[in-house]
């Protein structure tokens, strides 16, 4: 394959910068990140612990759709790439089997109960409608994550945050001292979740120095979708989708963005925002890259203590 073949297509309706400063820019760095982190894990820990096996198995999965993804947009030069329903269709499959792998071995707790923060109150879900929720927290936290990935060093930062809350969550959950004196559920063996939480920060901050402005490689579908996988799964894991919903929120409204704008064109024939997702309309705005890109990494720390000091309230 020829090198120029990786290089990033880049949407002709964008900003107008892009085209001139992305367009040789190769893509599908998530690549490294992937395999760095799968290393590093098991260089700390072995793959015993179901947990480190199936978050593993599902970050592997959606790297896999995400390169599939990256090559149908860099060799025949389409930037919409894989078609989404196909995509949505497989991601929610793969859940399916891990969800019943995880039933089966009985290590996750499929109570169908969600944790509501402030009141101490646990929601209780049908079961078929507790799978669905499930497979909406990790295909979407998967996806809202590949639609913020659109600047230089614009989704590492906002998923470094991320992860250092959920080793905090984790290590609260895991620990049970400290899950009884919070009165959130204590859930057994996660613990070593964090080395590999740690590994994902190591492998993304390794990234982070090749794709801060002017960047000399970008993530790619293989890289954001993965990450986004992981995130989601894990929250889903410790029982703390709500706060990690907060902490998230970043990745919420870029997503959100792209679903209002597409549901007005087609009711209303118009749109809400100059562009989709989120990042792109503030560009729009005038607003240089590296200005928006600083303020969604500040909002990101904002969302994230927020939903910190929730948690701990």
């Amino acid at each position: 394959m020829n090198s120029k073949s990786l290089f990033q297509p880049i949407r002709s309706d964008g900003p107008q910068s892009h085209i001139v400063t992305k367009k040789k820019t190769p893509t599908m760095g998530g690549i490294f990140i992937i395999l760095a982190t799968i290393f590093s894990t098991a260089l700390f820990i072995d793959f015993s612990n179901s947990y480190i096996i199936i978050i593993s198995m599902i970050m592997f999965s959606f790297a896999i759709i995400g390169l599939v993804d990256d090559l149908i947009k860099v060799l025949f030069k389409n930037t919409n790439g894989f078609r989404g329903c196909y995509k949505i269709v497989i991601q929610f499959i793969i859940i399916g089997i891990a969800i019943l792998w995880l039933g089966y071995l009985n290590i996750i707790h499929l109570d169908n109960k969600i944790f509501i923060p402030l009141i101490d109150y646990h929601v209780t879900l049908w079961t078929v409608l507790y799978i669905i929720f499930i497979n909406f927290v990790i295909v979407g936290t998967s996806n809202a994550v590949n639609l913020t990935d659109g600047l230089d060093g614009l989704v590492s930062v906002p998923a470094i945050i991320n992860l250092f809350c959920l080793i905090i969550l984790i290590y609260c959950v895991s620990t049970p001292e400290i899950a009884d004196y919070l009165q959130i559920t204590h859930i057994k063996f996660t613990g070593e979740i964090i080395f590999l939480c740690l590994s994902l920060i190591g492998a993304i901050f390794g990234f982070l120095i090749l794709n801060l402005k002017p960047a000399k490689i970008f993530m790619g579908d293989v890289g954001s979708l993965a990450i986004g996988s992981t995130l989601g799964l894990i929250a889903i894991i410790i029982k703390q989708e709500i706060i990690f919903f907060i902490i998230s929120l970043v990745f919420v409204a870029e997503s959100l963005s792209v679903i209002i704008q597409v549901s007005s064109y087609k009711i209303r024939k118009k749109r809400i925002f100059l562009m989709a997702p989120l990042h792109h309309h503030f560009e729009k705005l005038g607003w240089h890259e590296t200005k928006v890109v600083k303020a969604f990494w500040a909002s990101s720390f904002f969302f994230a203590c927020l939903g910190m000091i929730i948690f701990l309230i």
